[in-house]
């Protein structure tokens, strides 16, 4: 008597939902195998085995990257600069997660590029918009850190701000501020943190498994960030702040054009003498510097009320003569003149960046 045994395993989910992130956390799968067979060419009854049920386990997973490109550029002094990120949910349930954010150490780099930290910002927060659980668009508006359920494979954009040390505090050109935007998992909004199950699988539990930092993520970024370490629950993207600013200074130095006596022929600083003060204004930051003011107090031997021209000649050269020689054309619409307490005020001045100079001058009379 010869047997034909045909074997057919049905699998039922109890609950069918799917996401890009596999089948969800906790759902039933029961499997049940049909026995077909044939004895003697006769078709006997089919046999049904027992079901085989378990739980579908949680994959706690997410992925957190800077949308920046590059240091953000700010100025000494700026309050609420902002750094952006994205996040996402790439586990299979809704997830809470704790955001911190925080200033880097020295040296630690952003995760675009070698540019290493060297400074501090102030008052660091954060703020997300996201999904919920129940599917409903949220914010978690500035704090310095929170906790927010992230409805499963959805994605939340969140920003960091933060205020720049000014120049009396130490806010100076071409410093480097990184700061870390971190994603913790955890399991409720009281902050507790996820963890891996270290036993054994239990095949009617819900066990849950850190699979952060395991694959290439799908936000853009086929890396890991550089604070980042696979699978223990946390997600770190690193961005920052760079400070481009001007940094002025000024030289002032004297010539004597001309005197009653010898005229424009070796003239000496005689009474009635003209004296014309050149100002080297030199930007020796990265920034570029418009309407800059120079207020020159002119000592009470000189006859401010008989300035006899002013200028701004020569802006943005590599250097400034040590007395700007030639013709003068008269007060420029950019000075004024203040008798009553010897000032004269050029304003207006403009000087670029990388190591350029503007040369600005006045002439006066000895009395």
């Amino acid at each position: 008597m010869k047997k034909i045994i045909v074997a057919t395993a049905i699998s039922m989910f109890a609950v069918s939902s799917l996401f890009g992130a596999g089948t969800q956390a906790g759902t039933d799968i029961n499997n049940t195998a049909t026995l077909s067979y044939s004895a003697g060419g006769v078709a006997q009854p089919d046999k049904t085995s027992n079901t085989d049920s378990f739980k579908v386990d949680k994959k706690v997973d997410m992925v957190l990257v800077t949308s920046d490109t590059n240091q953000t550029e700010v100025t000494p002094g700026q309050q609420d600069r902002i750094t952006n990120y994205e996040f996402k949910n790439e586990g299979n349930e809704n997830q809470y997660f704790k955001f911190t954010v925080a200033n880097l150490a020295n040296d630690k780099e952003a995760d675009y590029n070698s540019d290493k930290d060297n400074d501090d910002v102030n008052n660091l927060e954060i703020k997300c918009d996201y999904t919920d659980g129940d599917g409903n668009s949220k914010t978690a508006d500035w704090a310095t850190d929170f906790t927010i359920q992230v409805k499963q494979d959805t994605n939340a954009t969140c920003y960091v701000r933060a205020d720049i040390k000014d120049a009396a505090n130490g806010g100076d050109d071409q410093d480097i501020m990184n700061v870390e935007l971190l994603a913790t998992a955890v399991t409720d909004s009281s902050g507790n943190t996820a963890e891996t199950e270290s036993d054994h699988d239990t095949q009617d539990q819900v066990d849950v498994v850190l699979a952060d930092g395991v694959s290439d993520d799908t936000l853009g970024s086929s890396n890991q960030g550089k604070g980042d370490t696979a699978k223990d629950g946390k997600e770190a993207a690193r961005s920052g702040y760079r400070i481009v600013t001007p940094v002025l200074d000024v030289t002032k130095t004297s010539c004597v054009i001309s005197d009653p006596v010898n005229g424009t022929t070796k003239p000496k600083r005689i009474p009635g003498a003209i004296i014309r003060y050149m100002f080297d204004v030199h930007n020796a930051g990265t920034g570029d510097v418009s309407d800059a003011n120079i207020t020159d107090t002119i000592d009470s031997n000189l006859l401010t009320d008989n300035t006899k021209s002013s200028a701004k000649k020569d802006e943005n050269q590599t250097s400034c003569n040590s007395c700007i020689s030639g013709s003068t054309n008269g007060i420029s619409d950019d000075t004024t003149v203040d008798s009553t307490n010897n000032k004269v005020t050029i304003e207006h001045i403009n000087v670029e960046n990388g190591d350029k100079h503007t040369c600005v001058y006045i002439e006066t009379e000895v009395n």
